[in-house]
């Protein structure tokens, strides 16, 4: 039985840290995560003076000029329930907001991103070392001091020389063009398929009129690709062979979360929708198929989109697959995990969610 009774929470700063029911200036902390992108926390606190008891007059004041609470300072934030919380986020502080109001006590806004931004910060100007996809986010994990969690890519590349490219755009470019999720979980990088294709069966249920307080899904059948053709460069078998091509039909997505995918829906209840397209850096029939079955999955997977709320649970995380029951037959089902975000504050621990589904 998940335990779901006094919500918690500990900001641990580089020296200092706050506990839920031990400092009465925290008023609320967020922690969004992402499958696709950098994770974001947000913590609202309650100013004073420095001194307790102190009216905050435009002296120093306790959290806004804390040496703690400065930009580019580390941030772990954990959250749950007495004796359950998990680590939720390891980043760094990127922005503070303070507010003055006319009447009442200052407020600060602190805000901040996962290790993730370390990627768009950093820029590479040498040529990687490694050949492959897989290769070079090992790379970039290494030179920011962050764990390679990696699925192994077998297509070699020519020699990899950015121009002062961030690796943000580096890697990004390259985990879109072959239907990866970039990724940083606390302190691992993560450069991976969808976890739902290796991992389909749901971690949680989510029952609407139970413990899911609100869910809104959409079906949405417009663009949905019924065959994908990806097609390589004239001369990318040189001696005047035909190019490399792959070809993804509907049906062919490497795991359906239902019994009908998208795209045989599309298939069957519309006119053909045919995609072609061209990419110049094709180096294998296998790399070109395997580009054709992740253009394919990439569109089926918006074909059911949805949002909602639960109580808060530690357990719901993106990149991993929740079910869904009590929204009637046609809604109710599997779905793949985008974006949670985890929130404590004066109304109790709530956790508001994003999904994705690519089939019936």
């Amino acid at each position: 039985m998940y335990a779901r009774y006094a919500p918690s929470f500990r900001i641990e700063l580089e020296g200092e840290t706050l506990e839920h029911g031990t400092n009465v200036d925290v008023l609320s902390v967020s922690v969004t995560e992402n499958a696709n992108e950098a994770d974001s926390f947000a913590i609202s606190l309650r100013d004073r003076h420095a001194e307790s008891g102190r009216f905050p007059s435009g002296a120093r004041l306790k959290w806004l000029d804390h040496e703690d609470l400065q930009e580019g300072k580390k941030v772990t934030i954990s959250m749950g329930y007495v004796n359950d919380m998990r680590i939720m986020m390891k980043g760094e502080i990127t922005a503070l907001a303070p507010s003055f109001p006319e009447n009442g006590q200052p407020r600060i806004s602190v805000r901040g991103f996962s290790l993730y931004h370390r990627l768009t910060r950093e820029r590479r100007r040498k040529p990687f070392k490694a050949t492959t996809d897989s290769g070079i986010a090992r790379e970039v994990a290494s030179a920011l001091g962050l764990t390679p969690d990696v699925d192994e890519t077998s297509a070699e590349q020519p020699l990899v020389s950015p121009k002062g490219e961030t690796y943000h755009a580096i890697l990004s470019q390259r985990a879109q063009r072959i239907g990866f999720e970039l990724a940083v979980k606390l302190d691992r990088l993560i450069f991976k398929k969808p976890a739902y294709i290796d991992r389909p069966d749901p971690e949680l249920t989510l029952e609407w009129g139970r413990d899911l307080r609100r869910f809104t899904p959409r079906l949405r059948t417009y663009g949905l690709y019924t065959e994908v053709t990806v097609r390589g460069p004239q001369t990318s078998q040189g001696g005047g062979k035909e190019p490399w091509v792959g070809t993804a039909s509907a049906g062919d997505e490497r795991q359906k979360l239902g019994d009908e995918s998208a795209s045989q829906i599309a298939l069957g209840r519309f006119e053909e929708n045919r995609y072609t397209h061209p990419d110049h850096n094709i180096r294998s029939q296998e790399e070109a198929q395997d580009i054709a079955v992740a253009k394919l999955e990439e569109k089926s997977l918006e074909f059911i989109t949805g949002g909602g709320s639960c109580m808060g649970r530690t357990d719901l995380q993106a990149r991993t697959v929740v079910e869904i029951k009590g929204v009637g037959e046609r809604f109710s089902g599997p779905y793949y995990v985008t974006q949670v975000i985890h929130t404590i504050d004066t109304n109790g621990y709530r956790s508001d969610f994003k999904v994705k589904r690519n089939a019936l």
